[in-house]
């Protein structure tokens, strides 16, 4: 895809993310309801997942091509579902503290798809260290990037701690819940990320010290883990949680 010095972006969601894509470069930010224009080029989806259809619903059919999807969670059977498993997305790792702060990089963030490479050379304008790969090194990657928001989110659930605490005080517990999420995924069928994946996942952390998750989107994400199998140090501590109840 030959692509101009800036490619012009519109960006559905105002939240964190969305601010912070409509702050790297020329773009049109699109709020909750907003049709999107009739210009040519990438739409950066930065909706929850329980807002996905809603957006879709908002979008020609001529236009889905041009949708760019950044969120985390299991999406693969809806992307199926609705066509659009060759759409462009992002495994975002970095960190926005709030609405309009500074990002924080975190490193590894990865992109497949039609407008991979705007969105690679958006991201770089920002901060933000990124790399175009295959649709099959992404699946693997997105497997690697559930895990992280599933260990840390629940820890930092039940913890009440930022993620540079947890990787210092909690580190038995981020690998026996990671190998724990990593046999499930696998039984699933989906892809097993190779090497050292809880060095990786703390080394990210790592740099993005201060940031606090928390149980997000449960169906997308722990929820999935659990409606699968019920694992003990993960079975136990989301059943300390008042999201899991």
């Amino acid at each position: 895809m030959s692509l101009p010095a800036e490619t012009v972006f519109q960006v559905i969601g105002a939240g964190r993310v969305g601010l912070a894509l409509v702050s790297m470069g020329p773009a049109h930010l699109l709020r909750r309801g907003e049709p999107v224009l009739a210009q040519a080029g990438p739409i950066a989806v930065c909706a929850r997942n329980d807002d996905l259809e809603d957006v879709l619903r908002l979008v020609p059919a001529d236009r889905r091509g041009d949708l760019c999807f950044v969120q985390n969670g299991l999406l693969g059977p809806w992307f199926a579902e609705r066509g659009l498993q060759d759409a462009t997305r992002a495994l975002l790792y970095f960190a926005v503290p709030s609405r309009g702060a500074a990002v924080e990089d975190g490193g590894g963030t990865v992109v497949t798809g039609p407008w991979a490479e705007a969105l690679v050379t958006r991201l770089g304008r920002g901060g933000v260290a990124a790399q175009v790969v295959s649709a099959a090194r992404f699946e693997a990657e997105a497997v690697e990037k559930l895990l992280w928001s599933c260990v840390f989110g629940l820890l930092a659930e039940v913890y009440k701690a930022p993620v540079g605490q947890l990787i210092v005080e909690r580190r038995g517990e981020i690998s026996t819940l990671t190998d724990e999420l990593l046999d499930v995924a696998a039984e699933a069928g989906l892809p097993r990320p190779q090497g050292d994946v809880v060095g990786r996942l703390v080394a990210y952390s790592a740099r993005i010290p201060s940031y606090q998750g928390g149980l997000k989107e449960l169906p997308w994400r722990n929820g999935w883990f659990l409606a699968r199998r019920v694992t003990p140090l993960h079975g136990a501590l989301m059943a300390q949680t008042t999201a899991a109840r």
